[in-house]
């Protein structure tokens, strides 16, 4: 679901969601509208199904105490990686605001005795789930196999891949769960320190 109160995205939006079609197009269907229809963007399949819809209305009236739960977690992450040298958390710039529906940190590898994937051990042996957002696209099979992509290719991505981590994140956690992800990432830059 996507929200905006701007009228040119809103437009381009409602184009963009079913196949880049120029008209209205469900308008065709009825009294007011015409069988006619072109098709000016390579648009997508974006529709909700009735049911997606209504979950989505739903989730609605909680968007702004979910981003602001989000964002609580995010700052005290912030507050306690700040002192920590191996961990570099995301900075947001004052003059924007983040969903936080991650929360992605980046090892100073050589800082650490250990790399990203063994640290990401480290955790899961505690208790921490993580994941990696996201491995950059040439090193998936479908871009090397179609567009002759290979390792090396942007050293940049890799790079930045081979020391980010994404940390638990969600509305909900308990004030345990997100204690436990601060101490667990603690202890492993201490225990694995340089």
């Amino acid at each position: 679901m996507i929200t905006t109160d701007n009228a040119d995205y809103a437009q381009r939006m409602s184009m963009m969601r079913l196949h880049g079609i120029s008209r209205d197009a469900w308008k065709r269907y009825s009294s007011e509208g015409s069988w006619y229809y072109e098709v000016v963007e390579a648009g997508f399949k974006y529709n909700f199904t009735d049911l997606q819809a209504a979950l989505g209305l739903a989730q609605l009236p909680k968007c702004d105490v979910l981003r602001q739960s989000r964002k609580s977690i995010a700052g005290e992450y912030t507050a306690a990686f700040r002192s920590i040298s191996a961990i570099e958390p995301l900075t947001v710039k004052g003059d924007r605001e983040s969903a936080w529906h991650l929360y992605v940190v980046r090892l100073r590898t050589s800082q650490l005795r250990i790399n990203r994937d063994q640290f990401i051990e480290q955790l899961r042996n505690r208790g921490v789930g993580t994941s990696v957002h996201f491995i950059p696209l040439h090193l998936h099979p479908y871009y090397r196999n179609t567009f002759g992509h290979q390792q090396g290719d942007f050293p940049a991505a890799e790079r930045e891949y081979a020391r980010c981590l994404s940390l638990p994140l969600y509305p909900d956690m308990t004030a345990e769960e997100i204690q436990l992800v601060i101490e667990s990432t603690s202890e492993i830059c201490q225990k694995y320190a340089a």
